[in-house]
């Protein structure tokens, strides 16, 4: 248990979406092991693959297919696809959208997000989400889930010029609600998250939700590091 209230003059918290709201780690996992073994591919271990993966559908989920036609270079140069031949690439990272697409059709969320949610309510302290995903999958998931209400901003890739790490998505969040970064927290599990926390001048608490490694967070000096929902809860004494 925290003995500070990391929360004393917090007026906002931001989340991400994806592996800090959402649970995709497992679907995400499937999809990799499966993929790999049904295309043969070389194989740099499990998590390396996921990020990679990852890499991709994120690319996929948050552009037009005009986009990721033009910029298909750039969303299929993984080291998993190494040797493969440009077409044989899309192939197979329409396989793996469309795998990844099935088994998140049932969304779910990660253990204890609910609770702190509605005791960050209870609290007083206003919620928003910043995510380089697609805003109709975010809003599509927390209105399964009757926590659409809980957020009083949501900002997906089209709602922003530059995704993050640049911090533009967190300065218009900040800009809406009108706060000062000394009142805001940001949580985020990449290191996408806790550049554009800096670049913002906000707090960063940077989750271990599974796709990056811990020691790979903790080098990025967030505010603080926790491994998962139920810790964060712990952390901010609720």
């Amino acid at each position: 248990m925290n003995d500070k209230d990391v929360l004393k003059g917090i007026k906002l918290v931001i989340f991400d979406y994806d592996g800090v709201i959402y649970n995709m780690i497992e679907p995400l996992r499937q999809t990799v092991i499966e993929g790999t073994e049904k295309y043969a591919l070389k194989s740099s271990g499990l998590q390396e693959d996921m990020r990679e993966v990852f890499h991709l559908l994120e690319f996929a989920l948050t552009r037009t297919v005009a986009d990721q036609i033009l910029d298909s270079k750039e969303m299929l140069d993984i080291q998993l696809l190494n040797g493969i031949p440009h077409l044989k690439r899309l192939r197979i990272a329409t396989s793996f959208y469309g795998e990844f697409r099935d088994k998140t059709k049932e969304p779910i969320l990660f253990d204890g997000v609910e609770e702190l949610i509605k005791k960050l309510h209870k609290k007083g302290i206003k919620m928003a989400i910043l995510s380089n995903s697609a805003k109709k999958y975010i809003l599509s998931t927390l209105e399964q889930y009757k926590l659409k209400n809980y957020f009083s901003t949501i900002l997906g890739a089209a709602e922003v010029k530059e995704v993050k790490p640049n911090p533009e998505g967190l300065l218009k969040i900040m800009e809406i609600e009108g706060v000062k970064p000394k009142e805001v927290i940001f949580i985020g599990d990449m290191i996408s998250d806790t550049d554009a926390g800096k670049n913002a001048n906000i707090k960063t608490i940077a989750i271990a939700s599974g796709i990056l490694p811990v020691e790979k967070l903790a080098a990025e000096n967030p505010y603080a590091l926790v491994h998962n929902i139920r810790e964060l809860s712990q952390f901010f004494n609720l």
